[in-house]
């Protein structure tokens, strides 16, 4: 229950909590074993107290999602978005292939994807009857559907700051009208991380963890006034890297009114950033409330260190005329 409280209150709020918030939670299972010699000493106690136990481990460490909002009714017009980082390896050809192929088998209408290449770009482009937009930052969103607008932020400032700040937005044309489609890849934690593993960086580790925590803080401040600036009520959808649990207070301030699609609808845990020893859902897609998601899983492995994210959604049927500028 204290590791618990310590990634969900405390996780991007004091420094000392990151390695919590990102690091191997399964570790805390360790704590199960003490059931075994209560289960000796009194068995119905245990029993009860292992319930509570298990369920803080699995629901709140762990991140399980049990697909609640499947049940939610479904709207008419159906919109598949896939999400993916094609980054994290040095064979370019390899995951160009693997995106290829994952957008070939999944068919979508909507792809978003962070540390997109000019040959993941050109492969998504060679699959014909798809509008492809890329940025400066390495977004690129593909579409079967029209793209009326597209707009990348200037990631300048955050570049000065040695932050990432990879931001876009489009508008797209469907069925149920207009709507809008913010692109991301925020700010990550990994060089604060990794002076928790060298002893020479103690005197400073304070300092500097508290440095990335603004600066993730300011990018996604920035990213969710800069997607949403315009027409408030457009139904929007908002994908990519965040770089963010959704255990994070960062992620809680700036995102935590949208729905998430995997929250509301995956089965299971959904990491979708692997390491060697464990993995991290900082991958989302989300939506504003008037979309449903009907479901939500993960895809095939692409070549890269996160594997795609899928949302099945459907669109609120009242009509939108006019492009958020």
């Amino acid at each position: 229950m204290l590791a618990w409280a310590t990634v969900s209150l405390l996780g991007d709020r004091v420094w000392w909590a990151l390695p919590f918030l990102y690091g191997p939670r399964w570790c805390a299972g360790v704590f199960l074993l003490g059931l075994v010699p209560a289960l000796l000493l009194d068995r119905v106690t245990a029993l009860r107290a292992g319930l509570v136990t298990i369920g803080a481990y699995v629901i709140g460490l762990l991140g399980m999602s049990f697909g609640l909002g499947r049940l939610q009714p479904s709207q008419s017009v159906r919109l598949t978005i896939v999400e993916m980082n094609a980054g994290g390896s040095s064979q370019i050809t390899l995951t160009s292939k693997g995106v290829r192929g994952e957008v070939t088998r999944l068919n979508p209408d909507v792809v978003i994807i962070a540390e997109c290449s000019e040959a993941v770009a050109e492969a998504l482009t060679g699959l014909g009857r798809w509008s492809v937009r890329r940025s400066m930052t390495s977004l690129c969103l593909g579409s079967r559907l029209p793209i009326l607008d597209w707009e990348v932020r200037d990631p300048t400032d955050f570049w000065k700051e040695g932050g990432a700040g990879a931001i876009a937005r489009a508008t797209i044309a469907t069925s149920a009208g207009v709507i809008r489609v913010g692109l991301v890849h925020l700010e990550t934690p990994r060089d604060a991380l990794e002076n928790y593993f060298d002893l020479s960086s103690i005197p400073t580790l304070g300092e500097v963890t508290r440095h990335n925590m603004r600066q993730r803080d300011r990018e996604s401040a920035v990213a969710r006034d800069w997607i949403f600036r315009g027409e408030k009520e457009m139904t929007t959808i908002v994908g990519g890297d965040f770089n963010l649990p959704v255990e994070s207070a960062i992620y809680r301030q700036y995102w935590g009114d949208l729905r998430n699609a995997f929250s509301r609808a995956g089965i299971g845990i959904g990491n979708t950033k692997q390491t060697r020893r464990w993995g991290m859902r900082i991958d989302h897609v989300l939506t504003t409330g008037d979309v449903v998601t009907d479901q939500s899983y993960l895809g095939r492995a692409i070549g890269s260190d996160h594997t795609p994210l899928v949302a099945e959604l459907s669109l609120p049927t009242r009509q939108r005329t006019s492009a958020a500028r």
